[in-house]
């Protein structure tokens, strides 16, 4: 019996532990195909999952995705399909937005009397969310019902929110002809009462209906002094296009006169069109300047010099749209270009990649096509350039892409019929191995489906859905270990860094960002002077005069520091001087008094580390650090960083990623105001949210509410960049905490059990003393006490034995004891948030 109810458990442990990695790993990739907006996709995903799996847990929710699809095809105007995946949606539970959109598609489709059918039942029935009660009075409206509308909001009123009675009563108004009335209601209003509305144009009408034409002209932009020189407000939308048309009917104002006529002349039009193009060019601005472009196309404008700018105009601009994320405009921009000649096989593999982005899947096939005509006809035409060891393995990848377009578009046959085609060309092409792991794995051989995806990533192949069908095939085998030795293996070419991550943290570094000089020596002489940072830090030590003063500094034989400084840096290349420099400048701003010399000695070395710069550009990041360290002033630091920033291509991630390298050099405050402007231009960058936080201290509440915004981004986002530096973050303020428990290096001399008794405590009190009551600390102090004795080496050993340092992670992360040699510091990061 017993043996019995261990098996059950022990079978119990490997469900959930299996249970658990299926969720991880379908998780994953679900939130991998919702990034790149293939709903369709990750709607199959989840009815395949949920076969083997039927309790599985994701987020978000499939009702969620069934909208998300749904609102992606009312975008792409496929109205009757939009409407069915929104009564998908309703039928899983979501009520209230799909209400709203379902019934938005049935007015597109020309079908209000179903529409409000479906309102008026859900309303009935108590489905229809407060926040969208009033859509049902809006297709009453529409259908005239003003009774049933005035009945409603008299009878049921604590159904409907303030603003949404506002809007109603203001409505009813203007039906009763009592604009002023309608106005008081109108005005009410502060935010859209559904998504698109424009409380702005029901005030503009009801000044209208009132006669107040000056009014309604200020609030749509109709003042003469605007209309020509500047973007009139009523060209934002067009409702309130209408409502302008419609006043200059009314008013004859503004009259057309010549000025006014400029915008109806299509000449001037297209000069001043033109003139657009141009500044938003001058500006950067490629992606407006192409929609420009491409509207002025559409007229065949009289500025034929324009057609020059097109190609390049439009190539530029797509990749503008995809940097931004708007994929849809990159498609519209680069797809007419792929048939010009000469072809370019570099905006085809990016147009690809916007394609499958976008679930423009119809198109894919088109592009792939025209890519494997041009390689086959550069291979006949320049045989020279394309032998077969580079032109076979390329087109057996096209063949590969082409299967995958089709498969995307359900035709199973020709997929496999394009996977044939690539296994005669090229039959250990890593592309082709990879995709029939795929079919392997589809048919449930598992392990051929291993052996075969295995080949395919060493080989080179880094399409991700071979690399989560071979974690899926290892959890399938129940092969744990083996699912994470994949992980640790192949997770870095995908974006999968979650296994064991580790942080490394540079000794020189870690010495400095201690802030204390008895430390620092300590750490300093324990080191292999091999390491010429190490060096450069020694040196200093070795050129220290006395005992530091009360404020920790001491006293530099700048002579002798400055001889063996130069003699180190002689046998360094340039490259090899940048972190030296830097470690030099750094050790004496921190731990040397302001003597004479010293401040010209630090421009000395920081001088040699900007003058690197020209040769080799991460000296400039290095030299800002110091800068940013060593100056009080965040005017003097300003040339200098912009003069860096300006070259970035992503300037808000360089400047963080300097603040995160001098935030461990003491609480340094001289980037705040680049860090918030750059936060003004990049507000959801979270490796910009990390570096505004570090500016604080670790228990200031903006702390932890930047941190966890730039962290809760990243993890979104699956940033990995960002993650990592939110790692290393974790891992610096652990260092620190350990550090600010230790005592002062000089009490571990002569150490003996006479004194270890009042060390202890001291460092049990820095730790623990305000987390909790006095009387409680003292209670569990002797047992405190006896864990840390228990992890700490054992004096009564031979001296020449090598020393190992007491390692307290017992204490800060529950862990048992263990011992290791100083070898750097590494520490996990954010592994519990994972």
């Amino acid at each position: 019996m017993a043996k019995h109810q261990s098996k059950q458990r022990s079978q119990q442990h490997v469900s959930s532990t299996g249970r658990e990695l299926t969720e991880n790993s379908f998780g994953m990739q679900l939130q991998e195909l919702l990034k790149q907006k293939k709903y369709r996709q990750a709607l199959e995903e989840i009815k395949k999952i949920q076969r083997t799996h039927p309790g599985i847990e994701f987020t978000p929710k499939e009702s969620e995705i069934w909208l998300l699809r749904g609102q992606q095809e009312f975008q792409k105007q496929d109205f009757k399909q939009a409407e069915k995946s929104f009564g998908r949606a309703l039928e899983l539970g979501l009520m209230g937005e799909a209400h709203y959109w379902q019934a938005k598609c049935l007015l597109e489709l020309n079908q209000l009397d179903v529409a409000l059918n479906l309102l008026r039942d859900a309303f009935e029935t108590g489905n229809l969310i407060k926040d969208y009660s009033i859509c049902y009075l809006k297709l009453l409206l529409l259908k005239g019902d003003t009774a049933t509308v005035e009945q409603l909001i008299d009878q049921q009123s604590k159904r409907f929110s303030a603003a949404q009675l506002h809007w109603v009563r203001g409505v009813l108004a203007l039906k009763n002809g009592q604009p002023e009335a309608a106005l008081t209601s109108l005005q009410k209003i502060k935010r859209p009462i559904t998504p698109g509305d424009l409380p702005n144009a029901w005030i503009i009408y009801s000044q209208q209906m009132s006669g107040n034409w000056n009014a309604a002209a200020n609030l749509l932009g109709l003042q003469p002094s605007k209309y020509i020189f500047s973007r009139p407000k009523y060209l934002e939308n067009p409702i309130l296009e209408q409502l302008a048309t419609a006043q200059q009917a009314k008013t004859g104002i503004p009259p057309l006169e010549a000025q006014n006529l400029e915008r109806e002349d299509p000449l001037i039009q297209d000069a001043l069109s033109a003139l657009a193009i141009v500044q938003l060019i001058d500006e950067g601005n490629h992606h407006d300047a192409a929609h420009i472009l491409l509207q002025m196309l559409k007229r065949s404008t009289r500025f034929s010099e324009l057609n020059n700018l097109r190609k390049s105009l439009f190539t530029l601009a797509g990749q503008q749209a995809l940097n931004q994320g708007k994929t849809e405009c990159a498609e519209l921009f680069w797809q007419p270009l792929l048939a010009e000649k000469p072809f370019n096989p570099q905006l085809a593999v990016n147009l690809l990649e916007v394609l499958d982005a976008n679930d423009s899947d119809k198109e894919r096939p088109r592009v792939v096509t025209q890519f494997l005509r041009w390689l086959e006809q550069e291979g006949k035409q320049k045989p020279q350039e394309w032998p077969d060891t580079r032109l076979k393995p390329t087109l057996a990848h096209l063949h590969c892409w082409m299967a995958d377009a089709y498969m995307a578009i359900g035709r199973e046959r020709a997929a496999l019929g394009a996977l044939q085609q690539a296994e005669r060309i090229c039959p250990t092409s890593p592309e082709l191995l990879g995709r029939k792991g795929l079919v392997a794995a589809s048919e449930e051989n598992y392990t051929e489906a291993i052996s075969l995806i295995t080949q395919a990533i060493e080989g080179g192949c880094r399409y991700a859905e071979v690399y989560g069908t071979l974690l899926a095939c290892w959890e399938e085998l129940g092969d744990k270990l083996a699912l994470n030795e994949a992980r640790r293996s192949f997770g870095k070419h995908f974006g999968d860094f979650n296994i064991e991550t580790e942080v490394e943290i540079l000794p020189w570094v870690d010495a400095l960002s201690t802030l204390s000089y008895p430390l620092f020596s300590r750490l300093v002489q324990t080191e292999d002077n091999k390491d010429p940072t190490i060096g450069a830090c020694q040196i200093f030590v070795n050129a220290v005069q006395g005992s530091p003063n009360s404020g920790g500094r001491v006293s530099l034989d700048q002579k002798a520091a400055v001889e063996a400084w130069d003699s180190l840096l002689k046998k360094l290349s340039g490259q090899e001087q940048i972190p030296v420099l830097q470690a030099i400048s750094l050790s004496i701003h921190l731990f040397a008094k302001r003597e004479k010399g010293i401040a010209a000695l630090i421009n000395q070395y920081l001088q040699k580390l900007f003058n690197l710069s020209t040769e080799h550009p991460e000296a400039r990041v290095a030299h800002l650090v110091v800068l940013a360290v060593k100056e009080n002033s965040s005017q003097k630091l300003e040339p200098p960083l912009r003069n860096y920033l300006d070259t970035m291509p992503q300037p808000g991630n360089a400047l963080a990623n300097i603040q995160l390298q001098v935030r461990r050099f003491g609480e340094i405050t001289t980037l705040v105001p680049a860090l918030s402007e750059a936060l003004r231009r990049e507000p959801q960058n979270p490796l910009l949210l990390l570096a505004r936080a570090t500016t604080y201290q670790v228990d200031h509440p903006n702390y932890e509410q930047f941190k966890q915004q730039g962290f809760e981004l990243a993890r979104r986002l699956q940033d990995a960049k960002a993650l990592q530096a939110f790692r290393e973050e974790q891992a610096f303020l652990s260092a620190q905490e350990v550090t600010s428990i230790m005592p002062d290096p000089d009490n571990f001399d002569n150490l003996d059990m006479s004194n270890i008794d009042e060390l202890l405590e001291g460092m049990l009190k820095k730790m623990l003393g305000n987390k909790m009551s006095k009387a409680e600390f003292e209670r569990m102090l002797p047992e405190l006490k006896q864990m840390m004795l228990n992890s700490m080496p054992n004096f009564d050993e031979d001296e020449d034995e090598e020393e190992e340092e007491p390692n307290l992670d017992f204490i800060f992360r529950n862990l048992p004891p263990t011992s290791k040699k100083r070898k750097g510091r590494r520490k996990g990061g954010f592994q519990e948030l994972f």
